[in-house]
């Protein structure tokens, strides 16, 4: 859970974090409702996933810098059952928020702290097994040596279906988390500041906890 000069500024938010159930880049149309089905699990059943990311950045959208991390791990629990609603579909435990080996400018090593519960939302259809959506009230708090700031936000994403796991892949294309309460001599060293706004990419194998109710899977009504 380790991990930017005036040159540029750097932010690091969370989320990774992030896992989700039924997330894609935003739709312009919702659907009705949602499917959600988890291997031999029943109607009704919540059931418990985690999942690991790689690929991950985050990106200063206002300086234009970035800084990368070698892990992610999060975990949540979605219900079984269909004609269900977008709003909440899944939720994300935010304390398990975690990433390792982020690396920053000057060589800057930050932990990153969740707290309270995500929501994961689903936005649009469900096209070639990909759905769109959300996961919104994002909050963490960022430390490191000299310098740390709370994040928060929502991120976009695309949860593909799979035959064993899903997939989630969070683009980076918008900007959607936001820094406050920045404090340090290193922040002001690094360029962060309040306001900034930063994206962030990963891609994420999402599984359930018990094996016998992978995978799960998410598909949109009309």
């Amino acid at each position: 859970m380790s991990s930017m000069s005036k040159l540029a500024r750097f932010t690091v938010a969370p989320v990774a974090a992030v896992v989700a159930i039924g997330l894609a880049s935003p739709a312009a149309f919702a659907a009705s409702s949602y499917n959600v089905s988890a291997g031999s699990a029943a109607a009704g059943s919540s059931v418990a996933f985690g999942a690991q990311g790689s690929n991950i950045t985050f990106h200063d959208e206002t300086a234009g810098t970035s800084v990368t991390c070698s892990g992610s791990s999060i975990s949540g629990s979605t219900t079984v059952g269909q004609g269900l609603s977008g709003t909440g579909i899944a939720t994300l435990n935010g304390s398990s928020v975690s990433f390792t080996d982020c690396t920053g400018p000057l060589g800057i090593e930050f932990t990153i702290t969740g707290s309270g519960s995500w929501a994961l939302n689903a936005t649009g259809d469900t096209a070639s097994g990909t759905t769109a959506g959300n996961i919104s009230g994002i909050t963490a708090k960022v430390s490191g040596s000299g310098c740390s700031f709370t994040a928060s936000g929502s991120v976009a994403g695309n949860y593909t279906n799979g035959a064993s796991s899903g997939t989630l892949s969070l683009p980076g294309s918008e900007a959607t988390l936001t820094l406050a309460n920045v404090s340090g001599f290193m922040c002001g060293m690094a360029g962060i500041a309040n306001g900034d706004k930063v994206s962030f990419a990963a891609t994420y194998a999402v599984n359930a906890t018990d094996a016998a109710n992978n995978p799960i899977a998410v598909t949109s009504n009309a």
